[in-house]
């Protein structure tokens, strides 16, 4: 017994040093490509602005070259190796299943952070948490091959921090990481798990926070820090004291939004999978299935720009109020048909920005509607945009644990868990009872089928 003891507690000391190493070397990769993907957020709205404006033909051939050029190479990529398209999560599920296989880690993050830098940076609707979590499993699955460990066992360990630690390092959540680890991949509990996904999750948010400082992605979002003063928009409402004096309006209020969410959620799923079965019926293939939504983009970007890209701006101008009310119904429609076009074709691109930014679009459609007929006070809009993003998650990856852990690390305030609570664990039951299932399930079982 006493050997037993030695044995595993040598085995868990090898798990912390690798998941370090894990942790550190997709902290580094992710810092790289979250610096990308922000300084094309940059860019991109001031080269749409000189096309609107300018009628430099120069401009518009260079600008025609790009798209084609982008479109030949991702097509490109995609015929050489399957894995670089899509979000990159329900590969990772695969390989933990034992259905899919990951051969050259090395090749598969390098092409891969090229090609979605390239999708995300001209505008495609597409997330870059799903890729960030691939990365991290590729990270895992290198090291795994270099220190010769079982693939069946310590491999699956060290795949699955990597994946924690990319979500980990793009949203600078490590507790979120960790949970995302047990709950929507490993889905299983073990001392072993948590102890390499915890050190990898902490490792990889250090390395983005010396880069970056302490900003998660919807900066907004971020209270009042003595090292780093930012402004907060998220109101300090005292929940006890309102569900003391109103615990219906309470209840119903935050219910209703979860119920909204569900029924909006379980729809993403369905048009997701259907955008991908009508590009299969079409039949365009190559290069022309990617010049749509990039030439779309332009288009788009010349009368609606916000609606391209990741998204996070537009949460961010959403908290601040720098949305106009009247545009957030053509916001939410425009963002989901964009998404949808997008996704559909296959390009490197996840869906965990875009639902939560839809999720944010929802929350403040409700907040709306529901002050206008005056059930609540629009003072609590910003908790609505907030909760409709994890209900919204709850509702279409069916984790509504790591949905909530999510947001309380982006507010840094853990003072409304029980609202959260109540919208994700009413947006997840509606979800189901809407027939949703979970996105990256859904988005795997269509891929083993194919």
């Amino acid at each position: 017994m006493g050997e037993f003891l030695t044995v595993r507690r040598r085995f868990r000391l090898r798990l912390f040093v690798e998941g370090l190493m894990v942790g550190l070397v997709t902290g580094t990769i992710i810092a790289a490509f979250r610096f990308l993907i922000d300084a094309a957020d940059i860019y991109r709205p001031m080269w749409l602005e000189r096309l609107k404006f300018q009628t430099d033909p120069l401009d518009w051939l260079l600008t025609i070259a790009i798209i084609f050029s982008t479109a030949f190479l991702i097509s490109k990529a995609i015929e050489r190796d399957g894995q670089i398209a899509g979000s990159g999560v329900p590969q990772i599920k695969g390989i933990l299943q034992g259905s899919m296989s990951m051969t050259k880690p090395i090749r598969l993050i390098a092409t891969k952070f090229l090609m979605s830098v390239l999708a995300i940076g001209e505008g495609m609707s597409l997330g870059r948490a799903g890729l960030s979590v691939q990365f991290g499993a590729c990270v895992g699955m290198f090291l795994n091959g270099i220190l010769g460990r079982h693939p069946k066992f310590e491999g699956k360990f060290l795949l699955t921090a990597g994946a924690g630690a990319g979500l980990a390092a793009i949203f600078n959540a490590p507790l979120a990481g960790v949970i995302f680890c047990v709950e929507e991949l490993h889905k299983k509990f073990s001392s072993e798990l948590l102890t390499v996904s915890m050190t990898a999750a902490v490792s990889a948010s250090a390395v983005v926070e010396l880069v970056f400082g302490v900003r998660p992605v919807f900066e907004a979002i971020t209270p009042v820090l003595s090292s780093r003063p930012l402004i907060s928009t998220v109101p300090t409402l005292d929940m006890l004291s309102t569900l003391a004096s109103a615990p219906f309006d309470f209840v119903m209020s935050f219910a209703a939004l979860g119920a909204m969410t569900g029924v909006l959620g379980a729809l993403f799923t369905r048009a997701l999978l259907a955008s991908l079965d009508v590009y299969a019926r079409i039949k365009i293939t190559g290069l022309k299935k990617f010049l749509i939504p990039l030439t779309l983009s332009i288009i788009i970007g010349l009368y609606l720009p916000e609606v391209l890209g990741c998204g996070n701006v537009l949460v961010d101008d959403l908290l601040r109020g720098d949305v106009m009310p009247s545009m957030l119904i053509t916001l939410f429609v425009m963002k989901f048909l964009f998404t949808m076009v997008c996704f559909g074709t296959g390009a490197p691109g996840g869906i965990f920005l875009p639902l939560l930014v839809l999720g944010a679009l929802a929350g403040e459609i409700f907040a709306i509607a529901g002050s206008t007929v005056g059930v609540f006070g629009y003072e609590w809009a910003t908790l609505f945009i907030i909760f409709g993003m994890a209900g919204y998650f709850a509702a279409v990856v069916k984790a509504p644990v790591t949905g909530s852990i999510l947001i309380m690390e982006l507010t840094g305030s853990f003072t409304h868990l029980l609202a959260l609570i109540i919208v994700s664990s009413v947006a997840f039951l509606i979800s189901d009872l809407c027939g949703g299932t979970p996105a990256y399930t859904a988005l795997l079982n269509r891929s083993l089928r194919r």
